[in-house]
């Protein structure tokens, strides 16, 4: 039993420093270009390798980027051929969308963070902004509320009084 232990620790040990050898994913030259990355597997390939496809040129910033990536997924998921994530490049910066949000990386294997999130709705804005809705109840104009004459009211010294039309002041029970 030791020795298969022994002998698992080794292959691990001799398995992590050739998964930091990979090669690192090339992503194309053009400057301003939205790539939608694709995988496809290449004559009976076991893996598939990723192919860049422009979706935008002259592109002038990340946003935008995220903005034709998300909207390429729309596009994808309507023919139901997009998976759970659309990846995408801008600039040697890397993009996920999916479909709640849009998240960014510096490379193709590390770690995503949130760049854009979907807002109720329907936009792509950055986490944590506030999104107000102009319309809160719903039918494009306010309502006004006229308060009754007859609730209940707090005297000076904080007892309840109540007053019924044509009644005198009472107190209320507190």
């Amino acid at each position: 039993m030791r020795t298969v232990l022994t002998a698992l620790a080794l292959v691990t040990c001799a398995a992590v420093p050739l998964a930091a050898c990979q090669p690192k994913l090339k992503t194309p030259a053009a400057d301003n270009t939205c790539y939608f990355i694709g995988h496809v597997k290449d004559n009976g390939a076991k893996v598939a390798t990723p192919r860049f496809n422009p979706i935008g040129k002259d592109v002038p910033d990340m946003e935008h980027c995220a903005v034709l990536l998300f909207n390429a997924r729309r596009g994808m998921l309507t023919t139901n051929t997009a998976g759970e994530e659309t990846e995408g490049e801008y600039n040697g910066s890397f993009l996920v969308a999916t479909n709640h949000d849009v998240r960014s990386s510096t490379s193709y294997d590390g770690p995503y963070f949130p760049f854009l999130v979907k807002a109720p709705d329907d936009r792509l804005v950055a986490p944590g902004s506030i999104v107000v809705d102009d319309d809160t109840q719903g039918d494009g104009k306010q309502q006004t509320v006229t308060v009754p004459k007859d609730l209940p009211q707090k005297s000076g010294n904080g007892v309840v009084v109540t007053q019924n039309p044509g009644d005198a002041p009472r107190k209320a029970v507190p």
